[in-house]
């Protein structure tokens, strides 16, 4: 699997800090977002039982979350590319999977990738456009910052709206990521 963090995320805690929230026990309010917002093949996503607990930042996560997947200039190969970078510099086991499962090698990502990633191997990425993204990607985790010709390729590569949008979808999965960390989410599939 990824790379295991420094911290013992194994450790018992003394109160379970994730929760698989029961529709039947939510709120109207809360009701409302899960059944409109949330469920994806039937389930809802593990960071939406978590968001849901503030049904208002909730709703607003679901709304950037549908604008990051589906409406940004990045193709879906270049979008799961980041969102697999992003997962693994937060080692979110959970989001990994679930974007290797659900959409990751459907878009285009090769197996060999995703292998590399999982291991804590830089990947070797052919296409050109997929490696930039890559790079931009993990180049900002690495360095929290990203040099001026690495922008200025990808400025000139995507143009300046997707390397925002890039951005955006980068902000949006440390989101989720960060989230699963701190409420200790199984990975998936162990739920």
């Amino acid at each position: 699997m990824l790379q295991a963090a420094e911290a013992d995320l194994s450790a018992p805690t003394v109160e379970e800090r994730y929760r698989k929230l029961d529709r039947n026990a939510l709120s109207p309010e809360q009701q409302r977002i899960f059944d409109i917002a949330c469920p994806r093949n039937g389930q809802v996503p593990a960071p939406f039982h978590i968001y849901l607990e503030s049904p208002e930042l909730c709703q607003l996560v679901q709304a950037l979350g549908a604008f990051c997947r589906y409406r940004t200039g990045l193709s879906p190969l270049l979008s799961e590319t980041a969102i697999l970078a992003t997962a693994t510099h937060w080692r979110a086991e959970y989001e990994f999977e679930v974007r290797v499962g659900e959409a990751a090698l459907r878009a285009g990502v090769p197996e060999s990738v995703v292998d590399a990633l999982r291991q804590g191997k830089p990947p070797v990425i052919e296409d050109a456009d997929a490696d930039l993204i890559y790079q931009f990607s993990s180049v900002f985790y690495e360095q929290q910052d990203v040099p001026d010709d690495l922008f200025a390729e990808a400025v000139s590569r995507f143009g300046r709206k997707t390397v925002v949008e890039l951005v955006g979808v980068l902000g949006y999965y440390s989101m989720l990521a960060i989230a699963l960390r701190v409420f200790r989410v199984p990975a998936f599939g162990s739920d």
